[in-house]
C-alpha cells in the first residue's frame, strides 16, 4: 500500500513538472511582469516607461535593432556623433504621432552612422504606430499612400561640403529646431561616411513643424560619398520623398 502511494505521488510530481515546463507567461527579463517560471512567452509583457524597445531622446552608445520585436520611435531621436545605429533586415520601426517640435523623427547626426541594411525580401520598414503591420510582415492592411503626416521622417546629416548662404560650411537642417545641435550639417570632408541604407521603406511621414515646413521622408544633408544609399522607398509622405541639401553622396534605386 505504501509502495502504491509512493508511485502515485511520484507520478503526480512528474505530471506537475511536465506542466510547469510548458507554463506560459512573460519571458522577457526587461519587462515589469517578467515571470522566471514561464517557459513560453504569451505576449503579456508590460514595459511601462522603460520599454527597452522604445527609442527616445539621444542615442549615446552603439545600438542594434533586431527584427524579433517591433520598435517604437517616440519623439525626436538623435544618434549622436561617434555612435552607430544598426538595424537588421526585416526590422519594423513604428513612430508615434505628433507635429511641430514633438514630431517623431530619427536623426543621424554628423559623425554618427546608420547601418540599415535590409534585403529585397526582408526590407527595413519605418512607419507610423497607426499602421497595423505586424512583426514579420511587409505590409499592413489599414493604411495606404493617401495616409500622410503621422510622423516626421529620417534625417541623415554629414560633414561633406554644402552651398549655404554666406558661404558658411555648416547650417541647421530644415525640420529640426535650431536649439538642437544634432540638426547641423555640412563641412569639408567629401568622403565623409554616414553609414549604409539599403532596402529601406519609409511610410506615412512628413509631419508639419510650421507653415510650409514639413519633414521629408528621407533628408540627406551634407552627406559624403563614403555613405552607401540605394533601394529606398518613400510612401505617403506630405512633403518631398527624398531631399538633398548639398553633400557628395551617390545614390541609386530611389
Amino acid at each position: 500500500m505504501k509502495t502504491s502511494k509512493l508511485k502515485i505521488f511520484t507520478l503526480i510530481l512528474a505530471i506537475g513538472s511536465l506542466v510547469s515546463c510548458q507554463k506560459e507567461g512573460c519571458t522577457d527579463i526587461n519587462a515589469l511582469n517578467y515571470n522566471a517560471d514561464a517557459k513560453k512567452n504569451d505576449n503579456s509583457c508590460i514595459y511601462g516607461n522603460n520599454d527597452p524597445y522604445t527609442l527616445s531622446g539621444n542615442i549615446t552608445n552603439n545600438k542594434t535593432l533586431d527584427s524579433s520585436h517591433v520598435w517604437t520611435l517616440d519623439g525626436r531621436v538623435s544618434v549622436e556623433n561617434g555612435v552607430t545605429l544598426t538595424i537588421e533586415p526585416g526590422t519594423i520601426v513604428k513612430a508615434t504621432s505628433g507635429s511641430g517640435s514633438k514630431a517623431s523623427s530619427l536623426i543621424i547626426a554628423r559623425g554618427a552612422k546608420i547601418m540599415a541594411i535590409g534585403t529585397e525580401n526582408s526590407p527595413i520598414i519605418f512607419t507610423s504606430t497607426a499602421d497595423n503591420i505586424e512583426k514579420g510582415e511587409r505590409y499592413g492592411t489599414n493604411l495606404d499612400q493617401n495616409d500622410q503626416g503621422f510622423w516626421g521622417g529620417v534625417l541623415v546629416l554629414g560633414n561633406a561640403p554644402i552651398s549655404a548662404p554666406g558661404n558658411v560650411d555648416q547650417v541647421q537642417i530644415e525640420g529640426i529646431p535650431t536649439s538642437d545641435i544634432n540638426g547641423l550639417y555640412g563641412g569639408n570632408d567629401p568622403a565623409d561616411n554616414s553609414g549604409t541604407m539599403q532596402y529601406v521603406s519609409i511610410r506615412h511621414g512628413g509631419a508639419s513643424i510650421g507653415a510650409d515646413n514639413e519633414i521629408n521622408g528621407l533628408t540627406l544633408g551634407g552627406v559624403g560619398n563614403g555613405t552607401t544609399i540605394n533601394h529606398i522607398e518613400v510612401v505617403g509622405n506630405v512633403d518631398d520623398g527624398i531631399e538633398f541639401f548639398g553633400g557628395t553622396v551617390n545614390t541609386s534605386e530611389l
